[in-house]
């Protein structure tokens, strides 16, 4: 993989490509909620991926048994979640009810959300925290007549132990992103990309096959992570 670039939102990118995989996701989804459901077809795949009719693109996005989940990676701090959430989930509703009619007199059932940022950046951030969209609001109200709550959980090696353990694909995600973090402070990027991968195929870790294409597109394409 000597041609190998490494674009510089790799973890991006690699968390999109690992987590829309129905097996992992629904792996993930127990991990969080402590559940022990076993059939990934259960779950409805509804990231948003620019489409015509829609403006916004986020990371994993999936509904199951009648709750909405949206899930995002970030490598920075971003108090701008809440809105960012809040314009996702408008979005996704829109794709799950494009086709019924919003102006009759039945109530249209929805998905309850549920919003989290998994957090892997370089800024110190407790193990968990919360975001809310009422923050923003220049006049505060007693009682938000709008209210968007993200759940934030760091990532970061040290953090989420009990995660890592209920859940592979985001262990060794992690590991991955470890590992080109720190090569990357003593060499070019697109090289620590390189050494991770020989060492995480060496280490026996879940990923079968990394290739990264050039820079203009951006990729790494995972298979087996």
């Amino acid at each position: 993989m000597s041609n190998v670039k490494a674009a510089k939102d790799y973890k991006d990118r690699l968390f999109r490509m690992i987590f829309n995989d129905k097996e992992k996701l629904l792996e993930l989804y127990n991990a969080m909620n402590g559940s022990d459901y076993k059939d990934a077809s259960e779950l409805q795949v509804v990231t948003l991926e620019n489409a015509i009719y829609l403006s916004m693109k986020n990371d994993v996005a999936y509904v199951l048994h009648d709750e909405l989940f949206l899930f995002e990676q970030q490598s920075t701090k971003n108090a701008n979640m809440p809105l960012r959430c809040l314009f996702y989930a408008s979005d996704t509703y829109s794709v799950l009810v494009k086709d019924k009619n919003i102006y009759g007199t039945k109530m249209l059932p929805l998905p309850s959300p549920t919003f989290v940022v998994f957090y892997n950046g370089k800024q110190k951030m407790d193990e968990e925290g919360e975001l809310r969209l009422s923050d923003a609001f220049v006049k505060k109200q007693e009682i938000p007549n709008l209210e968007v709550i993200v759940k934030v959980k760091n990532i970061n090696m040290g953090n989420s132990r009990e995660l890592f353990e209920k859940c592979r694909p985001m262990r060794d995600y992690m590991i991955f992103v470890d590992k080109v973090r720190r090569y990357s402070q003593e060499q070019p990027l697109e090289d620590a990309v390189e050494r991770t991968i020989r060492e995480c195929m060496e280490e026996g870790l879940t990923v079968e096959e990394v290739k990264a294409l050039d820079t203009d597109e951006a990729v790494i394409e995972i298979k087996g992570f």
